[in-house]
């Protein structure tokens, strides 16, 4: 009895041995990168060596920070097998690049470069990333309140607002600047099925496989809007000072009151000091007026601020995902917008009249672009925005209904005027504020 005993202990700290044998054949890896300036400007000879690189593994969020070298190379060893999200980024001094391009700028430009969900499982990896910089909006986006307030004892997402600010010198005018929502998969990263035809490696859709689509640029110069509203005007309505903001209101009321929604029921919260007036916004969106609507109780038309053109509706209000799954762009619609295309999702391969279609936006048209995500990497989708437009991304750290929201830092200030940062990357560009603040006064 004592010998067969014996043998099972042996048998079962060889097996034993052997599963440690075996984790410990997980090799680590490595990463050969390599950067590149973007074409346009590969003649300025731009010093590589500056650029941070950042490499992400997908499951965990253990993250890896590098520098490159004069060619821009960069090597980074003992990295563990996944899948990783990759991020670079140079940023060339305002006086370097007047110098080196005859460009003049009071602005340091920001190249940008990222590649998502990249499987690093061999042993040797190679990766090349081409180094672009965004537009750098005199429009920009100061403060995205998305989040909303307590559900119980705060409005929920009926106080939601955006701040638009005048980053330049000069006197801008808001008339047919548009906002807007982009879609894309809002799946977190580790539930996407990558065998279907219409995902990207990326982790989000091959819109070049949408159904009508012809367009072999469909995923590198377009977004997709799910929303569209536009700022109305006859071009020089609606002037906006250099250091001076505008608020857009998904409903302009005071929700720190009781007011009667439209079913004729009232509507209130039970701490108004959770949520917001913005009875005094700049402009709303309102949808209850448009075909094939059920309006919402909240979405109420308040006649003393002008509602936005309604180019493309999203829902039956102006929502913003409380959880952070969103996109946000404003652009400058252009005259021809009404012959921009829409499309499906590419997992749609019929479509008929009640089919939701998404309004493909030029990169070129534009102006700002902010990518948000849930605060839980686990809860994180893959990114919908291009580096160009939006290199990181951001999110608001207690989530939803907290009514905290995003605010875009100060870079500078120049004769009293605050300059907003605006590196085409929101993970550097925001800060948070504990409360929304739609008084125009709030700065970081």
């Amino acid at each position: 009895m004592r010998k067969n005993l014996f043998l099972l202990l042996f048998i079962a700290v060889g097996l034993a041995a052997c599963k440690k044998d075996r984790t410990g054949d997980v090799r680590p890896v490595k990463l050969n990168l390599k950067l590149q300036v973007e074409a346009s400007a590969a003649a300025y000879g731009f010093d590589l060596s500056k650029s941070k690189v950042t490499v992400q593994n997908v499951e965990n969020g253990q993250s890896f920070e590098a520098a490159a070298d004069a060619n821009g190379n960069v090597v980074l060893n003992d990295i563990m097998p996944g899948a990783y999200d990759v991020q670079a980024t140079l940023t060339v001094a305002a006086a370097a690049y007047t110098q080196a391009t005859g460009i003049t700028t009071d602005a340091d430009i920001v190249y940008n470069a990222s590649a998502k969900s990249q499987p690093l499982i061999n042993l040797e990896n190679s990766l090349s990333l081409e180094l672009k910089t965004g537009r750098i909006g005199d429009w920009l986006m100061k403060q995205i309140y998305y989040a909303g307030s307590n559900a119980r004892d705060g409005a929920t997402f009926r106080d939601c607002f955006v701040e638009i600010y005048n980053n330049s010198n000069t006197v801008l005018y808001a008339d047919s600047l548009c906002f807007g929502q982009a879609h894309g998969i809002p799946t977190r990263k580790t539930a996407i099925d990558f065998t279907r035809s219409y995902i990207l490696p990326s982790g989000q859709f091959d819109w070049s496989k949408s159904v009508g689509m012809n367009n072999t640029k469909a995923n590198t110069d377009y977004i997709y809007a799910s929303s569209m509203f536009m700022i109305p005007g006859t071009g020089k309505q609606h002037p906006v000072q250099p250091g001076a903001s505008l608020i857009i209101a998904a409903t302009a009321l005071n929700h720190k009151g009781a007011y009667i929604g439209a079913t004729g029921t009232q509507i209130t919260v039970r701490d108004p000091e959770l949520t917001v007036d913005l009875s005094g916004a700049d402009f709303e969106v309102y949808v209850g007026d448009q075909p094939g609507v059920n309006p919402l109780n909240s979405d109420i038309n308040n006649p003393n601020v002008p509602n936005l053109t309604v180019i493309l509706r999203g829902d039956r209000d102006l929502i913003f995902d409380a959880t952070g799954r969103d996109s946000y762009f404003l652009a400058k619609a252009p005259q021809n917008i009404a012959t921009f295309g829409k499309f499906a999702t590419p997992d749609i391969t019929s479509v008929t009249a009640d089919t939701k279609l998404y309004l493909q936006i030029p990169h070129a048209v534009v102006l700002d672009a902010v990518e948000v995500q849930p605060p839980l990497a686990n809860n994180q989708f893959p990114q919908r925005l291009q580096a160009n437009l939006d290199a990181g991304f951001t999110f608001v750290s207690k989530g939803q209904y907290s009514s905290q929201s995003l605010i875009r830092k100060t870079a500078k200030t120049i004769n009293g005027r605050r300059v907003l940062q605006d590196t085409n990357n929101s993970k550097n560009d925001f800060t948070e504020l504990d409360k929304a603040d739609p008084s125009k006064n709030a700065f970081k």
